[in-house]
């Protein structure tokens, strides 16, 4: 228990490296949905590293790819039976799958608690008001993705819909994080904090996981503040660009995803707002013209199905076992390359990936202790010029230890 209050302790204290990388800035008459905020001139000049995350979803995310919108066959019943499971044949080919069984291991869930300790304690350290809008927005994502997955693995996935929205014990509306003390749901991140600050960039909502084929997909790699307007766009266009995002039956009436009448906050004139943000995003071309063209967006899109390399549904009948779930052997691998033929290899490959993580370099880490005694001592806000000053002197005194030692040579 010492060993493991050690290591949240210290992923508690995190941030990464020390270059700015602007995202898209707004130009005149662009429209807001299709960027996310830049940096501030007052912010750190730090990105939060998250390579902890990354090398979790490194080990258990399966890339799809994007979408040729074609269409699935349909299942058809074993022999000895007439059940059948059902799916959406036009969406069943589409979105990144997840190895949930890895992550239903002990260990694994141990993982995912230690990683979304580490970030509920980093405002305690530092506040995140202090960082950019882009490291913010990339900080409430990871938390709110890594949450989720913890959540999800403690339940059975058949019914999706209901866990994720229905009755008192909504899981989206289950407290599942503390933040300087304040219990928080995945909904008030959601919309009480991304969507309040946000809420004009509706390219956040692209960073949140559903666990379900009919929303956007989970990444093979943390967001970040360097790389966060090229992560969100990538997500956007893979989705936009599929039939669970955008698809024609026929008729003056476009079908959209259910997803962003569940995110419709961020559109206040919904049809205007979506048909707008929907034509940035589809490649060009007879969907793109049809969008314009259509009468109105109808957000009737859904596939429930969770998005896992076995999926939520079980198999009727039969003498072999035909469950998709069983070919995971051949696709997963550890992180040395061998065949996991379990979960075993990859829940110790998160395991040492995660263990004695810092999300600072030595150096921040040095510059944001004293920072935070000085902003402890005064219980007033920092100037960044005071975080300058500290820098200055801490590379003065290198410079003169360098110096010294030259000398000494």
């Amino acid at each position: 228990m010492a060993r493991l209050a050690t290591i949240l302790t210290i992923a508690g204290l995190m941030a990464g490296g020390a270059t700015f990388h602007p995202l898209q800035a707004v130009e005149p008459g662009t429209a807001a949905s299709q960027t996310v905020p830049t940096f501030g001139e007052d912010h750190l000049p730090y990105h939060i590293n998250y390579d902890d995350l990354t090398a979790v979803l490194q080990n258990v995310v399966l890339i799809t790819g994007m979408s040729d919108r074609s269409r699935a066959p349909s299942v058809k019943g074993n022999i000895g039976t007439r059940f059948k499971t059902k799916r959406n044949v036009y969406t069943a080919y589409e979105g990144n799958r997840i190895w949930l069984e890895a992550l239903e291991d002990e260990r694994a869930v141990e993982v995912l608690g230690m990683i979304r300790h580490g970030l509920e304690t980093l405002p305690d350290n530092v506040p995140i008001s202090q960082f950019s809008d882009a490291e913010q927005i990339a900080f409430w994502l990871n938390l709110h993705n890594v949450a989720f997955l913890e959540e999800l693995v403690q339940h059975s996935q058949n019914g999706m819909k209901n866990l994720l929205y229905r009755g008192d014990d909504a899981m989206l509306d289950k407290k599942l994080v503390t933040v300087q003390g304040v219990p928080l749901s995945l909904n008030d991140i959601r919309f009480n904090i991304v969507g309040k600050r946000w809420g004009d960039s509706p390219l956040v909502i692209y960073g949140f996981f559903e666990g379900i084929i009919g929303g956007p997909n989970i990444r093979k790699e943390a967001f970040t503040g360097e790389k966060l307007h090229e992560q969100l766009s990538a997500n956007a266009k893979e989705f936009v660009n599929s039939n669970r995002g955008v698809y024609l039956k026929g008729g003056k009436t476009m079908h959209v995803s259910s997803f962003y009448e569940r995110f419709e906050s961020y559109f206040p004139n919904f049809q205007k707002d979506l048909r707008a943000h929907l034509l940035e995003y589809l490649i060009p071309g007879g969907i793109q013209a049809k969008v314009a063209n259509s009468r109105r967006l109808d957000p009737d899109v859904d596939d429930w199905t969770v998005a896992s390399v076995r999926g939520n549904t079980r198999e009727y009948g039969g003498a072999l076992q035909t469950n998709g779930a069983a070919m995971v052997t051949a696709i997963v691998r550890g992180q040395g390359g061998e065949v996991a033929s379990d979960s075993s290899l990859t829940v110790s490959g998160m395991a040492d990936s995660v263990k004695n993580f810092s999300r600072f370099t030595l150096e921040q880490q040095t510059l944001l202790m004293r920072l935070n005694k000085q902003r402890m001592a005064r219980t007033g806000n920092v100037r960044i010029e005071e975080l300058q000053e500290i820098k200055d002197r801490v590379e003065r005194t290198k410079k003169d230890e360098l110096g010294e030692t030259g000398e000494k040579e």
